[in-house]
């Protein structure tokens, strides 16, 4: 058997440090819960920008002001938090109350998982903690065993994955027939079963803290502390179709282009660039150069040590992980990360001289990201394994460790997704901004792209706005304007917090070329093969328009 869990600190259990992480277990056994695991099906996760819905469905009333159906973002989705000393007051609010024992609206739509024969129930659960929602769902992380295993990203291009590194890692729990997916500094969950026939069911499980009815709101240290796993005082459920219309919409990566949902893993293959590994001290280190996943878990440990991280202690994470991982999506999948390719390019061997002493490009990354640019697949993974800027990194390791020495209750932790280098081509390049010298061509087509376009759902308010703007009306081209005219944090801002965000300039062109009235002059060939390619992901050497072509 393979341990692949971690003894989960019950709620109300006195806060105590797991062991020291000194030696990391985890050790490959017989193959046969392989194929137990490979007879179930599983979901990952990964979710993308959107428009919010007419009508908000769920658990309880969440009053959404300011939005009506053409809104591009749904404030309620994601908690804003105060980054940077001067904004350690800003408010917090993420939700209304909502009884905890409140029926979700989804379960007026009779379908049957796992889920939803815990939360549709004729008594709804209480859950005050992400232990309970454990519990409820029948995940144990206590006793290591073939049905639950767990991986865990330090980079992650889905759903919040911008408050994601190696400090604040993804995790990725498989536990057939369902899947979860959980990283600190947001509050949500991401779930999905597996309701058989290949049918997959994905929910967003959101929950609420005292600190957002605060004054100042909810700041770093309850966002991405222990304390953000429990003491729950309200929570929500919603499935996928309360979501197709939302920034949260899952059906947006794991439906794009295909007539039913699949399974996303965009590294199939070792090294699993960004994957966290375990460290063997008895054991010598890769002889190969670079950054590996056991350098990584030594990020990670350097700043929690053993502590318990979504009821999982990291000296339990098992090296195969993501084979198992990678065993139960499958294949076929629409956008891979060639992580053995990738690597080799960036550490060619030579007979002679050896490994280069700095990494080298990747031409198979740089044509991926070219393909992004032009609109005719997702962004790939961020090429180095540690998206991160070292020094950056150290210091809020170091915040963190003072933190958690002290008061729970201090406000002084930082912002934990400050992590990543402050050079717009590299932030660019890992996800989280338009990059920098684009035309206003460019920079829709990498900004709005991903979400307006010709593949995606057609009957939801989303797609009334589309990078092909010859197919818009005059009054939807003046929504969008709207939209990317409002603040960074204003509800219905485009694009929406969680996507790629425009830097100032590209804000600036994006504007002038929208308020020229583009819709008079001829079309922008660029647009109109973005809007109909959707980003669905195909050869980039079969591109025929380039950057520069009109």
């Amino acid at each position: 058997m393979v341990a692949s869990g971690g003894r989960r600190r019950r709620e109300g259990e006195v806060e105590q440090d797991g062991p020291a992480l000194k030696e990391v277990r985890g050790a490959c056994g017989p193959m046969a819960w392989l194929v137990a695991v490979l007879l179930h099906v599983c979901a990952g996760s990964g979710c993308g920008p959107g428009a919010a819905p007419e009508e908000q469905p769920g658990g309880g009333d969440l009053p959404v002001a300011g939005y009506d159906g053409e809104a591009m973002m749904l404030a309620v989705a994601r908690p804003q938090v105060a980054t940077g000393p001067e904004s350690q007051g800003a408010a917090t609010h993420l939700m209304a109350s909502v009884p905890t024992s409140a029926r979700p609206s989804l379960c007026d739509r009779p379908r049957h998982d796992a889920v939803r024969d815990v939360f549709c129930a004729e008594t709804p659960p209480v859950i005050r903690a992400l232990a309970e929602l454990q519990e409820a769902l029948g995940i144990s992380l206590e006793e290591p065993g073939p049905r639950v295993h767990v991986a865990a990203l330090g980079h992650s291009t889905a759903l919040s994955g911008h408050r994601v590194s190696p400090i604040n890692p993804r995790l990725i729990v498989m536990a057939p027939p369902l899947f979860m997916a959980y990283q600190r500094g947001v509050q949500k969950v991401e779930i999905i079963a597996s309701a058989g026939g290949g049918q997959l069911n994905f929910y967003l499980f959101r929950f609420e803290q005292a600190c957002n009815r605060r004054p100042q709101g909810c700041l770093p240290g309850d966002l991405y502390t222990p304390q953000v796993e429990r003491q729950w005082v309200s929570w929500r459920l919603e499935d996928g179709e309360d979501l197709k219309n939302t920034p949260d919409d899952c059906r947006q990566c794991h439906q794009r282009g295909r007539a039913q949902p699949a399974l996303l893993m965009r590294e199939l293959s070792s090294p699993w660039t960004h994957f966290l590994q375990p460290v063997y001290p008895q054991l010598p280190d890769d002889s190969r150069p670079g950054v590996r996943g056991a350098d990584l878990m030594r990020d990670y440990v350097a700043a929690k040590a053993d502590e318990s991280y979504g009821g999982f202690y990291f000296s339990a994470l098992s090296p195969i992980a993501p084979f198992v991982l990678e065993s139960i999506v499958g294949v076929d999948q629409p956008l891979l990360f060639d992580a053995p390719k990738i690597d080799n390019e960036r550490w060619p061997l030579d007979p002679d001289t050896g490994y280069p002493k700095q990494p080298q490009p990747s031409p198979s990354w740089e044509a991926a990201y070219e393909a992004f640019k032009r609109g005719e697949q997702l962004a790939l993974p961020y090429v180095e394994p540690r998206a991160v800027d070292v020094d950056k990194q150290a210091a809020l390791s170091a915040a963190y460790v003072g933190h958690q020495a002290g008061s729970a209750r201090a406000p002084g932790l930082p912002e934990l997704s400050d992590i990543f280098p402050d050079d717009p081509l590299v932030r660019a390049r890992i996800g989280l901004q338009t990059e920098p010298g684009s035309d206003a061509v460019e920079v829709m087509i990498q900004a709005c792209g991903p979400c307006h376009n010709d593949v995606l759902d057609q009957s939801i308010s989303r797609a009334r706005f589309n990078i092909d703007l010859w197919g818009l009306r005059p009054d939807a081209l003046a929504v969008a304007i709207e939209r990317i005219e409002r603040g960074p944090m204003e509800p219905g801002v485009m694009p929406p917090p969680e996507a790629r965000q425009l830097d100032a300039e590209g804000r600036r062109r994006l504007l002038d070329y929208l308020r020229q009235d583009p819709l008079s002059g001829e079309p922008d060939r660029r647009l109109l093969r973005a809007a109909e390619r959707g980003m669905a992901g195909v050869d980039p050497a079969a591109a025929s328009v380039v950057m520069g072509d009109r």
